[in-house]
C-alpha cells in the first residue's frame, strides 16, 4: 500500500447517533486535506467480499460488529482503520472516538503499519460460505436433542455428544470461545481454536495448526458466521473449514502484541 492516501471509504454503524457524529467530523477533516470520501451508512454488507470499491483505505466507525461487516463487504487487501464509536469494548478498534482529531496527520504522512489477521472459510457441499474473521459457531437446531458431533482432522478424529462447537481464529478467541471457557490465543498465531459447547464428557477446547477440519453431526445444526449470519445445516452434512486465502488487513498506528488482553481490561 502506498503511503499516499487519496480515496477513503467510511463505514458507519447503522442507526447510531454517536458513530454518525464521528463520521461527520472525520469526513470534514479529510475533505479539508483533499481526500475523497465515500460514505457507506446503510447500504453496505454485501455478504460477499467482492464489492467493487476503488479506495486506498476503509475506516469502520462503530463497534466490532461494524468492523466485521466492513471486512465482509470489501474486496481483498484493502486496509481498515477501526474507530470505536457507539460500540462496547471495541476489541478490534485502533482508536477511540475521542482520538479522531489526531489521526488525519499520521494517515497523510504514512505513519502507520499494516496488521494482517487470518480468516477462515467453510465449504458445505458445492457452496462456500462467507469468510469469517472471528468464528463459526455450530449449534443444535432441536433443543430437545443432543447431537453427536464428529470432528475429522487429516482423516483422524473423534465423536462426542455436545450442544455445539466453535471454530475460531486467534482474533476470535476473545469472542464466543472465551465465553465457553476457551483460552485467549495471541492474534498473530497461524492456528485455529476448537471449543466444544456443552460437551457431555467435558471435552476441553484445544488449538490446532492451521489445517483443514471437517465437522458433521447426526442432527440438524445452525451455522452462525461471525455472530451475524445464520445458515441451516442438515444432519450428516460435512462442513469443511480451512484458512481463507485473503487475510483481514488492519491499519495500525501503535504496535501492541497484547492488544486482546489490554482491550479485555487485563
Amino acid at each position: 500500500m502506498s503511503n499516499r492516501i487519496r480515496r477513503i471509504a467510511i463505514f458507519t454503524k447503522r442507526n447510531n447517533e454517536e458513530s454518525r457524529k464521528v463520521t461527520y467530523l472525520l469526513r470534514e477533516k479529510l475533505a479539508e486535506q483533499g481526500i475523497s470520501v465515500i460514505d457507506f451508512k446503510n447500504n453496505y454488507d454485501s455478504h460477499r467480499p467482492d464489492l467493487d470499491i476503488d479506495v486506498d483505505l476503509a475506516i469502520a466507525i462503530g463497534g466490532d460488529g461494524t468492523t466485521i461487516k466492513t471486512f465482509r463487504t470489501l474486496p481483498p487487501d484493502i486496509p481498515v482503520l477501526c474507530i470505536n464509536a457507539g460500540g462496547t469494548r471495541g476489541i478490534l478498534s485502533e482508536v477511540s472516538k475521542d482520538s479522531v482529531d489526531s489521526i488525519v496527520d499520521p494517515l497523510l504522512e504514512g505513519h502507520y503499519f499494516l496488521d494482517r489477521r487470518i480468516r477462515i472459510v467453510a465449504q458445505i457441499g458445492d457452496e462456500t460460505t462467507v469468510p469469517v474473521l472471528n468464528d463459526y459457531v455450530l449449534m443444535r437446531s432441536d433443543l430437545t436433542k443432543t447431537p453427536l458431533f464428529y470432528l475429522s482432522i487429516n482423516d483422524d478424529g473423534y465423536s462426542q455428544k455436545m450442544d455445539g462447537m466453535i471454530v475460531s481464529t486467534p482474533t476470535g478467541s476473545t469472542g464466543h470461545s472465551l465465553s465457553n471457557g476457551g483460552p485467549i490465543v495471541q492474534e498473530h498465531l497461524d492456528c485455529m481454536l476448537i471449543t466444544p459447547i456443552g460437551s457431555v464428557n467435558r471435552l476441553p477446547s484445544f488449538v490446532l495448526p492451521l489445517m483443514a477440519v471437517t465437522i458433521s453431526a447426526n442432527h440438524d445444526l445452525k451455522l452462525i458466521m461471525d455472530g451475524q449470519l445464520v445458515k441451516q445445516i442438515p444432519e450428516n452434512q460435512p462442513i469443511k473449514i480451512s484458512k481463507y486465502r485473503y487475510d483481514a488487513v488492519f491499519l495500525r498506528f501503535n504496535k501492541n502484541d497484547t492488544r486482546q488482553m489490554n482491550k479485555l481490561g487485563f
